[in-house]
């Protein structure tokens, strides 16, 4: 989740309505432009015009076939599909306008438009998400386990960030805090009711339980190194010198002719980066000029990229 600058601060008002369009830009089918705060209704009024000119109460969590009109003109946009989820059954927890039109690279915007021009503001990157765990949608390791479902690029990072949605972190932390909780009561116990009983507690019990709780803690410390991989995946640079089987490498490990393969060395000149899934580990292979002395100065200029 991507916060945005301080000098932007005053703009991220949590009672502004904002909105945004929520997919990909570029050709598709669907686009839906998402709207977010008090005024979320008010907005659809003002720009959605029910295809058989009933009126639209927007009641929560119904879809509703129509049309976005322009507020300048009164021109029909285009033809969309509209909902209203009424706060606090909605993803940030405020009222929330999600409009379903055609995509492409222009609908969209106009509709977007249309909305800023209605009252609404341009969210800010994240701000939906920041709104929902503001409003106690999503704890803090939900609000990062969303962006990186978006930007899962195996099946085992997506994987990850789905456990971690679905609060199984979470769980482990909130459970490992009661067992601590446990321990500081059972110290105090011991402070406050060890001349009436001496015995209330074991003399390695509690050390026992702290010891087991600081294995379990390091553990959560150590797979986070690992879960850093999939999210993010692995670098790596083959280099060496020239003629030795660094594009034959490449075009091995994907499987694929990627790179032309030559006996004539300084065949590779500039940087070739290809991208393969290893065992759920995203791995960027970037294969390199080969390391030589050499008069040619564009051969030169790639080998001295390696360095």
């Amino acid at each position: 989740m991507k916060d945005a600058p301080a000098a932007d601060n005053e703009q991220m008002n949590p009672d502004d309505t904002i909105a945004a369009i929520a997919t990909p830009l570029g050709s598709g089918g669907i686009a839906v432009i998402r709207i977010s705060g008090p005024e979320a209704a008010a907005i659809g009024g003002k720009l959605f015009r029910p295809a058989h000119n009933r009126a639209v109460a927007f009641a929560s969590h119904r879809l509703y076939h129509g049309h976005i009109i322009s507020p300048g003109d009164g021109t029909v946009i285009d033809e969309v599909l509209a909902v209203l989820m009424r706060a606090p059954n909605s993803y940030t927890g405020q009222d929330v306008l999600e409009i379903s039109g055609h995509g492409g690279y222009l609908l969209p915007g106009k509709i977007l438009a249309a909305v800023i021009q209605a009252g609404a503001r341009p969210a800010e990157p994240g701000e939906f998400t920041r709104r929902a765990f503001l409003n106690n949608r999503l704890d803090l390791s939900q609000a990062e386990a969303v962006a990186d479902m978006i930007n899962a690029h195996t099946e085992r990072a997506l994987e990850l960030a789905q456990s971690q949605y679905r609060q199984d972190l979470a769980g482990q932390i909130t459970a490992l805090r009661d067992r601590i909780a446990d321990i500081l009561a059972a110290v105090d116990a011991d402070i406050e009711f060890s001349e009436d009983n001496p015995d209330i507690h074991s003399e390695t019990a509690l050390p026992n339980r702290m010891l087991a709780i600081g294995g379990e803690i390091n553990s959560l410390i150590a797979s986070y190194g690992a879960g850093r991989i999939y999210r993010n995946g692995v670098r790596l640079v083959i280099a060496g010198r020239a003629n030795v089987g660094k594009s034959s490498l490449l075009n091995r490990l994907l499987g694929e002719k990627r790179a032309i393969v030559a006996a004539a060395p300084g065949t590779t000149r500039d940087f070739i980066e290809e991208s393969v899934n290893i065992h759920g580990i995203p791995v960027r292979f970037t294969d390199t000029a080969g390391i030589r002395a050499t008069a040619d100065a564009v051969e030169q200029e790639g080998i001295e990229m390696v360095w």
